[in-house]
């Protein structure tokens, strides 16, 4: 069971300051570990081990200490008829999503032993259909180097 949440502060499409709270699990020390998906917060991932500082009881993130080198891909769909079809792909590619909206827009964890390029070869095949658009939030250096 997760036993807080950070918030996280990012910018969002029109260049303002916003924030999403994520999952966290509190470790030994005084590190936590994230445990959802971003689904707008940029460079952080899934197990990611972050500092956090905290303003009257409430937890901020500050850093990430260890990558867990797993990566976040964000998408929206615009063609609503392929949602389906798209997630059982993106599970069929041994991902993991979280959807909101309808599942209009996912973020995707990539797992640090899946080969990237598979994904990406994918997304790149609905992205040129004009079935969907992404961005790689966070890549990891492993995922990276797996389509340079």
């Amino acid at each position: 069971m997760h036993s807080n949440k950070v918030i996280v502060t990012y910018y969002d499409v029109e260049e303002k300051i916003a924030e999403e709270s994520l999952w966290i699990d509190k470790l030994d020390n005084d590190e936590y570990q994230i445990k959802n998906i971003p689904f707008f917060a940029a460079n952080i991932s899934y197990d990611d081990i972050i500092k956090v500082e905290t303003d009257e009881g409430i937890l901020y993130f500050e850093e990430v200490v260890k990558t867990s080198e797993h990566s976040t891909i964000q998408v929206v769909i615009f063609r609503h008829e392929f949602i389906d079809t798209i997630i059982e792909n993106i599970e069929l590619l041994k991902c993991s999503w979280e959807g909101m909206n309808n599942q209009k827009f996912i973020a995707i964890d990539v797992p640090k032993d899946i080969h990237y390029s598979g994904i990406k070869n994918y997304l790149d095949k609905q992205f040129e259909e004009n079935v969907l658009d992404y961005k790689e939030s966070c890549l990891s250096e492993t995922h990276a180097k797996q389509i340079e």
